[in-house]
């Protein structure tokens, strides 16, 4: 199993063209399939892809946990991902903005408090260290003034992912 294949099922998932019980079906089998102990793993495909390969099993173990309550939030979610994956052609940008991903809605709504000054910048500053974001992200979000902020919301919002994930490469403006 690879990253192309967890694709498909996860976009046929997202559009409803897959069920949940069959996407763990499915994924119960990628995990039934994988060796426990690394003595016994195969790491060509980790040597060969290692970005790819990490995004796989992250992704497996995401849709394996529990499922959602709201089955249309898993398929949504789903489709991010996928859109993100889609938009950045990069299995290591997606995999780094992963945890923003999750977390769409609620930054996007916390950085709107912010901006309305319902949330202060000390307690916008705490969201963001308990965030779990990666260190350049969380880096970015604490030196970005309100435009900056309102243009990445607007970005994640319009599914343009690849500039949010550029913009993450260079100091806001």
């Amino acid at each position: 199993m690879d990253l192309e294949q967890l694709v498909r099922q996860l976009d046929a998932f997202a559009d409803g063209r897959l069920d949940r019980a069959a996407l763990e079906a499915w994924l119960d089998g990628v995990l039934g399939a994988d060796a426990l102990g690394a003595e016994r793993s195969d790491s060509a495909p980790w040597d060969a892809a290692p970005d790819e390969e990490r995004l796989f099993w992250r992704l497996v173990y995401l849709f394996d946990a529990d499922p959602a309550e709201d089955q249309d939030a898993e398929r949504t979610r789903a489709g991010r991902i996928l859109a993100c994956l889609y938009a950045t052609r990069s299995a290591s940008a997606t995999f780094e903005l992963l945890p923003i991903l999750l977390d769409q809605e609620r930054f996007c709504a916390i950085v709107d408090k912010h901006q309305a000054g319902v949330i202060s910048r000390t307690g916008f500053l705490s969201v963001i260290a308990e965030s779990g974001y990666p260190p350049h992200v969380k880096l970015w979000l604490e030196h970005a003034h309100a435009d900056a902020l309102a243009r990445l919301c607007a970005r994640l919002t319009a599914g343009e992912y690849d500039a949010a994930a550029a913009a993450f490469e260079r100091p806001p403006a």
